[in-house]
């Protein structure tokens, strides 16, 4: 443990919890895929922080009830560790090049319980941070997605040189035929799988996030860059997609063409795109900067029926 400029750097360990009373079991990180900026400014950061940010992915995508993360420091740290925490998770669900991360994990997340113990022993202070995810689905559910996932991809028959405009057209299609809107749990907010690529592809029917998701699964195990966005549309909470086809972002909405039964919001520019208002991290600057809207849409026509 070194002393750092505005806090304490140290190392962390990531623990996967292995049942209820809180047995854990150390994990080895394999050299992370990605480096994070993170924030410098709160009392404790980590100098393996890229490995314990893939360790949390790793435990988020296995569906892990309870992710551990204990580390010694020289004095108290408990003061921010609301927002350690919140950074580990933000970053743990930032986009990455899998299919299966990125908002494939964030937007199938109803928050997360967290809790703090902190022991002082020989003059050091071991801190324990104990994050309890609320997941939509379960382990057993996703490798029943994976499975459905292949053959989709296998009954589209699109050929090898399709380009990311024919991919598209064939998954958006392929949502809105066959999802039905979920009426029925629409408003029952214990029903989680409403909301997932489950409940859109295993049982063919969700709300507006489960067909977000699912389309994003969807193109981007084709390869087609794709973002889940989350607002509002005629007054009520909503989510769609954005898509990239030739460099340049496109809003989507299978939800809404799924229902209407045509091809009218698969796409469009912001301008063509009435009624949908973006929550605020979707109209920063920066996000703007990442994901550049096209300033017309496109002109090819759909083939929903």
């Amino acid at each position: 443990m070194r002393a750092g400029i505005r806090g304490l750097i140290v190392f962390a360990a990531v623990y996967v919890g292995l049942t209820a009373w809180g047995v854990g079991l150390a994990v080895k990180a394999a050299q992370p895929r990605y480096h994070y900026e993170v924030r410098q400014d709160l009392s404790v950061h980590f100098d393996n922080a890229d490995r314990v940010i893939e360790k949390v992915r790793d435990c988020l995508k296995r569906r892990q009830p309870v992710i551990k993360i204990t580390y010694t420091a020289r004095s108290s740290s408990l003061a921010d560790q609301d927002e350690l925490a919140r950074e580990l998770m933000e970053l743990a669900c930032a986009e990455t090049d899998r299919p299966d991360e990125g908002d494939y994990i964030g937007c199938q997340l109803g928050g997360y319980n967290c809790h703090f113990t902190e022991e002082k022993a020989d003059g050091a202070h071991r801190n324990v941070i104990e994050i309890e995810p609320v997941y939509f689905t379960d382990e057993e559910q996703e490798q029943a997605v994976d499975r459905e996932v292949s053959a989709v991809l296998e009954d589209l028959c699109l050929p090898e040189n399709a380009d990311d405009l024919t991919k598209a057209r064939a998954v958006y299609d392929y949502v809105c035929r066959n999802v039905e809107y979920d009426f029925i749990h629409r408003k029952n907010d214990s029903y989680r799988l409403r909301s997932s690529a489950y409940g859109a592809l295993c049982y063919k029917r969700a709300t507006c996030l489960g067909y977000s998701v699912a389309v994003y699964r969807l193109l981007r195990e084709l390869g087609v860059n794709c973002r889940g966005v989350t607002g509002t549309a005629a007054g009520g909470d909503h989510a769609w997609n954005i898509i990239c086809i030739d460099g340049r972002w496109y809003n989507a909405d299978p939800t809404w063409d799924s229902l209407g039964g045509e091809d009218t919001y698969f796409l469009k520019c912001d301008t063509d795109f009435p009624d949908h208002e973006r929550e605020d991290e979707y109209k920063t600057e920066s996000f703007g900067e990442e994901y550049p809207m096209a300033e017309e849409s496109s002109v090819r026509k759909g083939i929903l029926k």
